[in-house]
């Protein structure tokens, strides 16, 4: 096993995979630390060279790939096909308001395909200057949607019901379908929120430096200082983006627990299985 490639938790080093990381090592409140390579959250996986497949299957052991793409996506850009690795399909949006997310235009102009940075363009320009108020409405539909939260409380019986081996969950970018299930999940663990949030906005390490450049050129190509930082946000993650899920939840809820309780159904009994299956005991 290449450790140096693996490791024993956070970033894996992929060769084309840039937003995949390992939550082993993470602590609970009450000092536990999940196993490592058991839970590993990513962006899309289509990229992913023989070498990277070999990373994750035979290094991290992976067993279970969990897509939280639509249909569309997964059509258009599919899963590799790693032998062994059962692949489930469990969109978190449905079709009609993924575009939303604008996560397969972020990843095609990270690519450099030309047809992709015109649509960021014009979405860019049609948020007024606001795109924060945009996120908001994106985060707020991440935890109240009712086709989110039926497909958010099946990723928990999905993690309960794989076998021994890691389990990866993706979505395009990796950052808001898969950082808000993350974060759910990471408070089901009980991790605390201080560290929730740390992981939240290490995406940021993985993908500013091509945000940057993606940026600059449509700085260039516009002279629009304004429309460049307004991609910008919407390329990258915030601490308020994670914050705000969170309080949406609270305004509806009251807290974080009674909605993972009431609204994905994450009962106090499957909340002791995932600490048994993923926790170090």
């Amino acid at each position: 096993m290449n450790e140096k490639n693996t490791g024993s938790m956070g970033r894996i080093k992929l060769e084309k995979l840039h937003n995949t990381r390992d939550l082993g090592g993470l602590e609970t409140q009450d000092g536990k630390r999940i196993l490592p390579k058991r839970l590993i959250r990513s962006g899309t996986l289509y990229e992913a060279t023989g070498e990277d497949i070999r990373i994750l299957s035979d290094g991290c052991g992976l067993g279970t790939v969990i897509d939280f793409r639509t249909a569309t996506e997964r059509k258009q850009k599919p899963d590799p096909e790693m032998p062994g690795v059962r692949n489930i399909f469990n969109p978190i949006l449905d079709e009609k308001t993924v575009g939303i997310t604008f996560e397969e235009e972020e990843q095609e102009a990270e690519e450099g395909e030309p047809d992709a940075i015109k649509s960021i363009l014009l979405h860019a320009s049609s948020l007024g200057g606001k795109p924060e108020s945009y996120v908001d409405r994106l985060y707020e539909d991440l935890v109240l949607n009712d086709h989110a939260a039926y497909s958010y409380s099946r990723f928990f019986d999905l993690l309960l019901e794989a076998d021994d081996r890691a389990v990866l969950w993706h979505c395009t970018a990796g950052k808001d379908r898969v950082g808000v299930g993350t974060a759910l999940l990471l408070t089901a663990l009980g991790v605390q929120r201080e560290t929730i949030i740390k992981d939240f906005v290490k995406t940021n390490d993985y993908v500013m430096e091509q945000v940057n450049l993606t940026c600059c050129l449509i700085e260039k190509e516009t002279g629009d200082r304004g429309l460049a930082d307004c991609v910008r946000v919407l390329f990258t993650v915030s601490e308020s983006y994670i914050l705000r899920a969170f309080s949406s939840i609270e305004q509806s809820f009251g807290t974080i627990d009674q909605y993972l309780t009431q609204r994905l159904f994450v009962t106090q009994e499957k909340r002791d299985a995932l600490r048994a299956k993923f926790l170090a005991q």
